[in-house]
């Protein structure tokens, strides 16, 4: 076989076996030659250079011997001949040293080294006897024999002579070795010059055989493709071999014959495509356009029968709807869900089917004169609308289909079923309007009939938003008659009350027991009355939507121990035990404390209240997340039919029963209402003369949002309670506490809890002032809030807790925002004392909270200064009181009176000349006065230089939730609601002139 017809890969494996065989056998010659150079080297250094080395040793070790010899004679000292006999036995060492080089490496006659060793050796007798004599002390004698002409002297010249000999042999061996490595060199040179030679040329002819025999072939395939692609399809290659290039050759000549049958077809299904897009542009109706696309298909798949079947409405079967050289026995329909016969698998597919092996009963037979023909094959065509096949397009042919057909109708099936779904589409939107049009005339009849209903409903929306109005006008009129009610009950109360106490106080043991008793009755039946407004007030909040839950979880024992706390006197006044059997085990329940508070204590004071004798009981369990808190007494109990109306407002059960115990009625219809809005109920069993069981039901969590604000109405502090409040000494009395918040009502009313316990207060309204605070003065502990501008609460707590010496002052975090899981970790890992939700707590929790907060020992302590009184305070306070009612005037001076020079004012713009008249300390001033009402005047007052120092209390009945905000919002220094608890007044007063 020629070389060209081997193939590629046998060809390179060839050339390149030839060209690395001859590199082999270049290396291996040069690796001849190098050691062959290195045996010359070796030889070069190992003799003739070594010998003479030794030579010249040996030569330098004889002199220095007989120099020492010489020496020996010039001194008398023994240690020095000693060292110097010392330093010729080394000489002498190193001598017989050079002496077994030269045997070891001398190349010359033996007999050369013989003779110098023998005179060494002879030398070595001599030198003996020298030294005998120079001991026995014959110097003379002994220094003869070192001299030149002494025996000594004539030997060591012949040995250096010798010596020479050897040396000059080494000399002329060096030459020889030379001259014969310069020999070898010349020879090695040129052999690897020939075998380099031959290397190229065999490589230039490898190569050029290679690359003819992969470049002539690779020439002629790219002039063909080059022919083929300027659209000569009919280029094929030459080149037959049974190489690669052959196999490439034949490869291309198949897909030339591909591409150019591929090419007619394609022509081909552009020709249908062209026919299908002009029946589309001039046919708009489904008939014609069936009727069209049969006899372009049947033209270019040379069938002979061909039909198109459409779908019924009710999608159960196809009918026949166009069809060309079909046999008139052919059936007209067939079922659309039974999959049967030679359309069976298109419906099942939904995939175009070529049939070969036709049944015997096919409905497709050509009709000829000599009679019908059954085809040879069969095509259906399904046509999809999404996945449900709307028609069926069926080709028969007396001949086999050829593939090139087969292609031309999966081509254009796409195109096909587009242009007759548009039409099927377009059939049934002509159907639509029709019909659309027979209702719009229908439905012009009704809009007639609509636009008069129209007419009537504008009217009555006219109306109802008429109506709306004037509800939302009587809701706001029910809210201000509430709230001016409210003032105008409280207005009278405060005299009552406030006057009450102050002659309770007063005339105790200077009247007789009888009379003083009377003033027992009018200030109890006061507060009782107050008790009353507030019931009502409840009501008006929670029917106005006005009432906002404030969340917090505790433990269901620390709400039945309150309640027990807050009722337990009163049982025992009445001689009844009040048991609380609450397990402490209970989970935690999420709720609003207060009001779960105010419910608890309305069901255990109503028990006490209606039980003569026996117990009430307080139990509670824990039953589908729901908490069941059950009231038990042994009480009158109620009748079945008088449960239901116990809810109600001003109903109790039996008026008899109403006018013996008292009460509103309002107590239980709060607690109800209360229970609803925290989604609970309160359930009732009862038997008259037994007692009664009233159970609360609370979900264990209710989720409500928490309102992301700043004010602090959720909390309020008023001056009015059942019991008045009487301050106690506190664990944390003393002790400086930084209020770290943004909002002025809020701090206001923080400070007004703290400051009445005896904390002494520091304020800062931002991050930034708070850590200036710090830096100033460390406090005892901190009131933190979170949200804040410039720098907020977070930022604060990480500057305090970080650094080389970080500040561990406890830390109780107040606030409205929601808090995170993350910023949750970061408040404990930062060690704050506790978060608290604002509204979620009262005035008993939150100094509860401070006072164990600062009760804890600090890692530091600051020196707190004395407080001093406010500047400018007379011995004896004067008080500018502005109230238009005068048994509220006289109350306010009666309460004062004792301790500070009370002066009044009856309407606002007469407090005004009296403030800039008088110039008094502080000012008691009533909101709802005539002419200029109190934020007038308290207006007036703060922008006047000369009196804007002057604090201003509010002194109102206004006792709305909210009111306070409002109030402290505007300017005034302090709030206090009527009726006015003495002792409130009087720490209030106290607190704003002298800040303690």
């Amino acid at each position: 076989m020629a070389f060209k017809d081997l193939k590629i890969g046998t060809q390179l494996m060839i050339g390149v076996g030839i060209i690395t065989a001859m590199a082999v056998l270049l290396g291996a010659t040069a690796v001849v030659q190098e050691e062959s150079l290195w045996e010359d080297t070796s030889d070069l250094y190992e003799h003739p250079l070594k010998v003479r080395r030794a030579a010249g040793a040996l030569e330098a070790d004889i002199l220095r011997m007989d120099r020492g010899m010489k020496n020996l004679f010039l001194t008398e000292n023994e240690q020095e001949q000693e060292e110097i006999l010392q330093g010729i036995s080394a000489d002498e060492a190193d001598a017989l040293q050079q002496f077994d080089i030269l045997y070891d490496r001398y190349l010359g006659s033996r007999s050369d080294i013989d003779t110098v060793y023998t005179d060494f050796v002879q030398w070595n007798t001599i030198r003996g006897e020298t030294i005998r004599l120079l001991r026995e002390g014959k110097t003379a004698e002994a220094a003869s024999r070192t001299k030149s002409t002494g025996v000594e002297g004539a030997l060591i010249e012949k040995m250096i002579g010798d010596g020479l000999i050897i040396g000059d042999s080494a000399l002329m061996k060096a030459d020889e070795l030379y001259q014969s490595a310069q020999q070898h060199k010349d020879e090695q040179t040129v052999q690897l010059a020939a075998l380099l030679a031959v290397t190229l040329l065999l490589f230039f002819v490898i190569s050029y055989a290679l690359l003819k025999a992969v470049r002539d072939p690779l020439l002629e395939l790219t002039g063909v493709s080059e022919r083929y692609q300027h659209g000569d399809y009919s280029a094929r290659s030459r080149i037959v071999s049974p190489n690669e290039m052959g196999a490439l050759a034949t490869s291309f000549n198949t897909l030339a014959d591909t591409l150019q049958t591929e090419l007619q077809a394609r022509e081909n299904a552009t020709g249908i495509a062209t026919g299908i897009a002009a029946i589309s542009l001039h046919e708009d109706k489904l008939e014609p356009f069936c009727r069209d696309i049969l006899v372009v298909l049947m033209q270019y798949t040379d069938s002979q029968v061909g039909a198109i079947y459409l779908i019924n409405a009710q999608k159960t079967e196809f009918s026949l709807f166009e069809s060309i050289g079909l046999s008139a026995s052919a059936r007209p329909s067939f079922s659309a869900t039974m999959y049967e016969g030679e359309f069976g698998a298109a419906l099942a597919t939904r995939q175009i089917q070529h049939i070969t092996d036709i049944p015997e009963d096919t409905v497709f037979t050509l009709s000829t004169a000599s009679g019908d023909i059954r085809p040879k094959d069969i095509l259906t065509i399904p046509v999809l609308s999404g996945t449900e096949v709307v028609a069926i397009i069926s080709l028969a042919s007396v001949r086999a289909y050829p593939a090139t057909a087969l292609q031309h109708i999966d081509d254009i099936w796409g195109l096909i079923t587009a242009r007759l779904n548009g039409l099927l589409a377009f059939q049934k939107i002509q159907a639509f309007t029709e019909t659309l049009e027979e209702q719009n005339r229908e439905l012009n009849e009704k809009s007639r009939e609509l636009a008069l209903q129209a007419d009537e409903l504008r009217e009555h929306n006219i109306e109802l938003d008429m109506q709306k109005k004037q509800l939302d006008e009587a809701n706001r009129a029910k809210t201000v008659f509430l709230s001016n009610m409210s003032h105008e009950l409280r207005t009278p109360l405060n005299s009552v009350i406030a006057l009450s106490g102050v002659l309770n106080r007063r005339l105790r043991g200077t009247i007789p027991e009888e009379e003083y008793s009377y003033i027992d009755v009018i200030l109890r039946n006061g507060r009782h009355l107050l008790a009353l407004i507030n019931d009502i007030l409840d009501i008006a909040r929670i029917e106005s939507g006005r009432e906002f839950i404030s969340l917090r979880t505790f433990p269901v024992l620390e709400l039945c121990n309150m309640a027990e706390e807050r009722i337990g006197p009163q049982a025992v006044e009445k001689g009844i035990a009040l048991q609380n059997l609450v397990n402490p085990d209970l989970p935690l329940m999420t709720s609003d404390f207060a009001k779960c508070q105010h419910i608890l204590e309305n069901l255990v004071a109503n028990a006490v209240k209606f039980t003569e004798e026996g117990e009430v009981t307080v139990s509670a369990i824990v039953a589908d997340d729901e908490v069941h808190i059950s009231v038990t007494d042994t009480g009158i109990g109620i009748s079945e039919d008088q449960i239901n109306i116990i809810f109600d407002e001003f109903r109790q059960a039996d008026e008899r029963v109403a006018r013996q115990y008292g009460g509103s009625g309002l107590g239980l219809a709060i607690a109800n209402k209360y229970a609803t809005l925290l989604s609970g109920s309160i359930a009732v069993e009862s038997t008259p003369g037994k007692g009664s069981t009233f159970t609360l039901i609370l979900p264990l969590t209710i989720t409500l949002p928490i309102p992301e604000t700043h004010g602090a109405a959720e909390w309020e502090v008023s001056g009015h309670s059942e019991t008045p409040y009487h301050p106690v000494e506190h664990p944390g009395a003393g002790k400086t506490i930084l209020i770290v918040e943004d909002s002025e009502p809020a701090i206001i009313q923080i400070k007004d809890l703290l400051e009445e316990e005896g904390y002494r207060i520091r304020v800062a309204r931002n991050g930034k002032e708070a850590l200036e605070e710090i830096n100033n003065e460390l406090p005892d502990a901190m009131i933190l809030d979170l949200m804040m501008p410039e720098v907020d609460g977070f930022t604060v707590l990480r500057m305090l807790r970080s650094g080389d010496q970080p500040v561990r002052i406890p830390v109780l975090i107040l606030t409205a925002k929601h808090i995170t899981k993350e910023e949750l970790s970061f408040l404990e890992g930062n060690g704050i004392h506790q978060l608290i939700q604002k509204g979620d707590i009262d005035r008993k929790s939150l100094l509860g909270t401070v006072g164990r907060m600062v009760s804890e020992p600090l890692e530091q302590m600051s020196q707190k200064p004395a407080q001093s009184p406010r500047h400018g305070v007379r011995d004896r306070p004067v008080i500018l009181i502005v109230e238009d009612n005068p048994d509220n005037m006289m109350t306010a001076k009666a309460l004062l009176r004792e301790h500070y020079t009370p002066i009044g004012a009856a309407d606002g713009q007469s407090g005004i000349d009296m403030a800039r008249r008088e110039k008094p300390d502080l000012v008691l001033l009533d909101i709802s006065l005539p002419g200029k009402d109190g934020f007038e005047v308290c207006r007036t007052l703060k922008q006047d230089e000369e009196l804007r120092h002057i604090p201003v209390i509010a002194l109102t009945a206004r006792a709305m939730k909210g009111d306070r905000a409002d109030i402290l919002s505007r300017g005034f220094d302090g709030y206090l609601s009527k009726p006015v608890d003495a002792e409130l007044l009087e720490q209030t007063i106290w607190r704003t002139l002298y800040g303690a």
